[in-house]
């Protein structure tokens, strides 16, 4: 342990220095060898506006584009396509007899033909999605049923619309 002298002393070097380091630091701050005293400078700025930042883009007055719809001409009518169907069951029909082709607008009503019997029937395109294989379209379970029995599927048929 240490005496009262002892802590004295301790005290007191703690105390010159935390007062002598900032001392020594503002006054030692000029790096200058000569011990002439240095003149302040005045620099004086001919245009006082201030400049626009560089990282700004210059402000362009045009208006920007409108969005353009763009119509997409209907296929014509009349057109015949042969290939193969299938078959897939839809959830809801809602009353539709839904098929499916990517060939004819959705909502257009496609007559297809079964190659093999001669049987027609007409169905509602739901949808243009690509399908798997070489399908033309895709009719709905009980629809198909109207053109060939489940298990021959596919079956060669002729879509016109």
């Amino acid at each position: 342990m240490m005496n009262s002298t002892e802590r004295r002393r301790l005290l007191i070097a703690a105390a010159v220095t935390v007062v002598a380091i900032p001392v020594l630091m503002i006054s030692g701050g000029s790096d200058s060898s000569s011990d002439e005293p240095s003149t302040p400078t005045t620099v004086v700025l001919e245009n006082t506006e201030p400049a626009d930042p560089a990282f700004l883009p210059v402000e362009d007055s045009t208006p920007a584009p409108e969005i353009i719809t763009v119509n997409v001409p209907a296929p014509p009518s009349g057109t015949v396509i042969k290939g193969i169907a299938s078959f897939i069951r839809w959830p809801e029909t809602l009353g539709l007899r839904p098929c499916a082709t990517p060939n004819a607008l959705i909502g257009s009503i496609i007559t297809v033909t079964n190659l093999n019997n001669g049987r027609s029937i007409e169905c509602n395109n739901v949808s243009i999605q690509q399908l798997p294989g070489d399908a033309v379209i895709i009719i709905h379970t009980e629809v198909f049923l109207e053109l060939a029995d489940l298990v021959d599927a596919p079956i060669p048929v002729q879509i016109a619309f």
